[in-house]
């Protein structure tokens, strides 16, 4: 979006779309990309059998070096460490995980939080489940996730989300709080109380998923402490995306 690119510099905003190496999204030119003659395919994520492979036919197809870092969360700081050593950014990019490293520390040793249920998309019914990585940067602090299914996202309905009476409700989506602010089906808990609505920054990515990558730090700092986490947000929002922020993105609780 117009918003998210706005949110980068103009180094970043200006890269061409090439597509997906994986599944998800629109498939990669691999003619394109041949054309643009990189010297190194980094892809950052799961480390599954299938992605080996995959990292080997595209080497095969590209004739150029590929690499596969683990993308596991609990893994961002040696994930940083090892993308500046394979570009020759291993000073800055030592910093950059070092400060990682100490908000991820923080954050495991976070207070027990709410229960909650996460909306996803403008009508709030898609979710994460429990242990999803969605959901994983809320339960790593202690926050309860009431959809207990074994899943990893779906489709649920309002009936369920009311069954599970959550604490409270958590979404990157403007138009859904904006939607279900005053939605007594929504807000009302059974005990008769007013069930709190979290809405968490979407740009340049989203503070806990979309995607599940190095953004959730920003998420992961805000956990650890609420009150007092925005000059660590600043710091990794000017590191993460090479751009001080003019305004520090915030989570905010919506009346």
């Amino acid at each position: 979006s117009t918003q998210a690119l706005a949110a980068l510099p103009s180094l970043a905003a200006n890269l061409p779309e090439l597509g997906a190496l994986g599944d998800g999204g629109r498939p990669a030119n691999l003619e394109a990309m041949a054309a643009l003659r990189p010297r190194l395919v980094i892809d950052y994520g799961d480390t599954d059998p299938e992605n080996h492979a995959l990292g080997d036919r595209i080497k095969t197809r590209l004739g150029v070096d590929w690499r596969l870092i683990d993308g596991a969360l609990t893994k961002i700081p040696e994930a940083i460490r090892e993308t500046g050593e394979l570009l020759d950014a291993g000073r800055s990019a030592a910093g950059l995980a070092d400060e990682a490293a100490a908000v991820l520390d923080r954050w495991r040793r976070a207070p027990a939080g709410s229960s909650f249920y996460y909306a996803r998309g403008a009508d709030g019914l898609e979710t994460g489940f429990q242990g999803s990585l969605a959901t994983e940067v809320l339960e790593g602090a202690g926050w309860t996730n009431v959809a207990g299914e074994s899943r990893d996202i779906g489709r649920v309905t309002r009936e369920q989300v009311a069954a599970w009476d959550p604490e409270m409700l958590v979404t990157l989506s403007t138009t859904f709080s904006e939607a279900v602010r005053q939605d007594p089906v929504w807000r009302t808990r059974r005990n008769g109380q007013r069930r709190r609505l979290l809405l968490l920054p979407d740009h340049p990515f989203g503070w806990i998923d979309r995607p599940p990558s190095v953004n959730r730090l920003l998420a992961c700092a805000w956990l650890a402490d609420p009150e007092g986490s925005q000059m660590t947000i600043a710091s990794l929002t000017r590191r993460l995306y090479g751009m001080a922020p003019v305004e520090v993105a915030l989570p905010q609780w919506i009346r």
